[in-house]
């Protein structure tokens, strides 16, 4: 780590490791007492909060069975591109099919499984929120996350014992970009920012999101997964702090496609106290992304609301309606699947996913005679933004 990139920095501190022969940043406790926002970022703010107010109160008009169906396709979008981040090839499309036939490639059946886990980890954490954000519901996240994929071995669920830093996969801790708060610090720091979460009530609550992501990246509290848990923080605060009421935002997209914006304005708080810079940055991403997430809606209601009214077309059978459901649920299926869920004959099924197959809906994708899957081709490419 450069120390001398820290110039005048007031978020934290640089502090040289005699043992190790290394500099490390020690992060200042919140709240910064130097963040005063200007009238600039004042106005961000406000146009940030009425886009995420459109995006609630779409959400709060729908019914609990279009919540239903459409939470799990965004918490599973935000899972993968958050993923995407650290480094798994899956797309979405990967791991819907995946439901269906397990995936013969190693490296990205493991990527999947990641994913998996990111979802179980919000899932978990949306669920309890009710008792608050605590370090062990973070813990607990943590080892959720980590589940039978890589960093499996490094402790999942507990805070450091080593040194950790931030930087190319063959950096030591003297070459590495960023060394973060040390484990023997780690604890209180850690405390320290879920304290911030539930008090400081003078603060605004997007500045306060905007923050604790910088601060937990910078404390870095694990030995890995440190980049998703702080992004499934973001999604968790907006739910506790009442923004949104469902979490239907995929807001890793807009880091994904500004990676190296993202990582080095966070360089640039520690490095540079370039706090309101960062804050500009997230503030600028909630509310893109929440324009996003209301087109998407927008979309997938649209095409919903188009496949319901021609299934008449298709057949007299009321099973038919439930059957679009089926496939927004997960756009893959098997004549199983509709057999099962909706209480159909395997022939009657079968019957029914033909003949939307006919119709241009469902495609399959195996070839064989048996075991067939099909695919509804067109919510994915609603969902990847094709």
């Amino acid at each position: 780590m450069d120390e001398k990139d820290f110039v005048n920095s007031k978020t934290g501190k640089v502090i040289w490791e005699q043992n190790g022969m290394y500099f490390r940043f020690e992060p200042e406790t919140l709240p910064f007492k130097e963040f005063v926002p200007s009238s600039a970022l004042g106005n961000a703010l406000l146009s940030t909060a009425l886009v995420l107010g459109r995006l609630d109160g779409v959400t709060q008009k729908l019914t609990s069975q279009e919540v239903h169906l459409l939470r799990m396709p965004f918490i599973l979008k935000e899972a993968t591109l958050s993923s995407e981040i650290e480094g798994t090839r899956s797309t979405l499309t990967d791991v819907y099919k995946d439901e269906k036939q397990k995936e013969t490639d190693t490296q990205k059946a493991l990527d999947n499984e990641e994913i998996k886990n990111y979802v179980g980890a919000l899932e978990y954490g949306l669920k309890r929120l009710d008792q608050g954000i605590t370090e062990q519901l973070l813990k607990d996240m943590h080892k959720l996350l980590l589940r039978g994929v890589r960093g499996s071995d490094k402790n999942p669920g507990e805070y450091k014992t080593d040194q950790n830093a931030i930087g190319k996969r063959q950096d030591t801790l003297e070459t590495a970009k960023f060394v973060p708060a040390s484990p023997k610090e780690t604890p209180y720091l850690t405390k320290n920012l879920i304290e911030f979460l539930s008090e400081n009530p003078s603060i605004n609550a997007l500045y306060k999101i905007a923050i604790m992501h910088y601060q937990f990246e910078a404390i870095h509290p694990f030995r890995d997964g440190n980049g998703r848990i702080g992004r499934l923080l973001i999604m968790l605060t907006l739910s506790k702090e009442k923004i949104l009421s469902q979490p239907l935002l995929y807001i890793s997209e807009y880091f994904n496609r500004n990676r190296s914006t993202y990582t080095d304005l966070l360089y640039e708080v520690s490095s540079k106290n370039k706090i309101e810079e960062w804050i500009t940055f997230f503030l600028k991403a909630l509310e893109m992304q929440a324009n996003s997430s209301l087109q998407l809606i927008q979309s997938l209601e649209n095409y919903k609301e188009e496949l319901q009214n021609n299934m008449r077309e298709v057949s007299e059978s009321p099973k038919m309606h439930l059957l679009v459901d089926l496939i927004f649920k997960n756009p893959f299926l098997t004549i199983t699947d509709v057999s099962t869920k909706l209480e159909l004959t395997i022939p009657w099924a079968s019957t029914l996913v033909h003949k939307l197959e006919q119709k241009g809906v469902l495609r399959e994708i195996t070839g064989k005679k048996n075991r067939k899957i099909f695919v509804a081709q067109k919510i994915l490419d609603i969902l990847e933004g094709k």
